[in-house]
């Protein structure tokens, strides 16, 4: 993401100064199916301009291949043709989650329950139990459904997709995609 800072124009050229915001904007409706939580944007991310950039994170890939969403790396067409939308449990920019303080996660808890009481979407998704830990402040979660609510709406909790979590697997995040897709299908019939 990047704010615009001045514009100048001359015929057909167009001068742009602007600041990368160090963060990725929320890319949210109120007509959601599921919002996908990230723990928080990369350095990388930010740079690209939508979340789950990094060569190495598996997020686009096994989405993609679950049918949840049809073109890799557009949170907006994601949006608009899926009905899925996405945020972050922390807007803060790291190289790494485990960059985060207990205290950042366990804020962004409750400015994402604040925006899922006010846009109402299916299902919640964090993708990342050790940050989700972190933020609930208990060690014992585990992966799938919580019983915490976001805004009233049921969460849900995968694996952290990137490609530093030797704990899951393309494979797997697919799996668990479409076990997912399953269940919002059955709730919104």
């Amino acid at each position: 993401g990047f704010e615009t800072l001045t514009i100048t124009s001359q015929g057909t050229d167009a001068r742009i100064k602007g600041r990368v915001l160090g963060t990725l904007p929320d890319t949210v409706s109120s007509n959601m199916r599921m919002l996908l939580v990230g723990l928080n944007p990369s350095l990388h991310s930010v740079e690209a301009g939508y979340g789950f950039a990094g060569p190495g994170n598996r997020f686009w890939p096994a989405v993609t291949e679950s049918g949840l969403v049809s073109k890799e790396r557009d949170p907006v067409h994601a949006l608009k043709h899926h009905r899925i939308g996405m945020s972050d449990l922390v807007k803060r920019a790291s190289t790494k989650a485990s960059a985060i303080s207990g205290a950042e996660y366990q804020a962004g808890v409750a400015r994402l329950d604040r925006l899922c009481g006010w846009l109402s979407p299916g299902v919640v998704c964090v993708l990342g139990i050790t940050g989700w830990r972190s933020a609930l402040n208990n060690r014992d979660l585990r992966l799938g459904k919580q019983t915490i609510r976001l805004g009233g709406r049921t969460v849900y909790v995968l694996p952290n997709p990137s490609g530093l979590n030797a704990h899951t697997n393309h494979g797997d995040l697919v799996t668990r995609f479409n076990e997912l897709a399953a269940i919002v299908s059955r709730s919104a019939a």
